[in-house]
């Protein structure tokens, strides 16, 4: 803001501009001199390059080295397979992920199973068993989040098939053996 207000009076072409710190620890800038004011020198010439503006961390005075961005390189889900087939599961599907790097404190790893959130993870954990996954075509998906539950990456849905050897048909050629 003040940045601002010290950039509209340059351009409005003001004669000088003098800057002052009040008893709170506040920066003000003014056309109008304050006692214990001093003259700020800015340079007007319209061709001047423009120069970077500081960080509000950098213009308070704190540490100014910049904040690592929250990326991650990959995500992915190692089992269920891709079209994988699963026999006899009794609701329960076993999920293992790859995430590259590791999660990060305050994010959250989020697992979707046929579009609705079906567990959530945290600190290292990168498996789930998921119940009442019954009979029939699924799909699944992971994302990552951070505290302000923005998704920061997600992995590609994959489809897997949960099936049950019949009662009615135990000699179907496509069913695994039942030990």
């Amino acid at each position: 803001m003040q940045l601002q207000l010290l950039l509209a009076i340059t351009l409005l072409g003001a004669a000088q501009i003098y800057t002052w710190v009040d008893d709170a620890g506040q920066r003000h800038f003014s056309d109008v001199p304050h006692p214990g004011a001093e003259p700020v020198t800015v340079e007007s010439s319209p061709a001047a390059a423009p120069r970077p503006v500081a960080s509000p961390r950098q213009v308070a005075g704190r540490d100014a080295e910049p904040e690592e961005a929250p990326g991650y390189e990959s995500l992915s889900i190692r089992s269920p397979a891709q079209d994988e087939t699963l026999w006899n599961i009794e609701g329960q599907v076993d999920v293992a992920l790859d995430l590259r790097p590791t999660l990060r404190d305050g994010h959250t790893l989020l697992l979707f199973l046929d579009n609705r959130q079906a567990a959530v993870l945290q600190g290292a954990d990168t498996a789930a068993r998921l119940s009442e996954v019954w009979r029939g075509e699924h799909s699944l998906r992971a994302e990552v989040r951070d505290a302000a539950n923005e998704t920061l990456i997600e992995s590609p849905t994959i489809r897997f098939f949960v099936q049950q050897t019949s009662i009615a048909n135990p000699q179907n050629p496509l069913a695994p053996a039942v030990p």
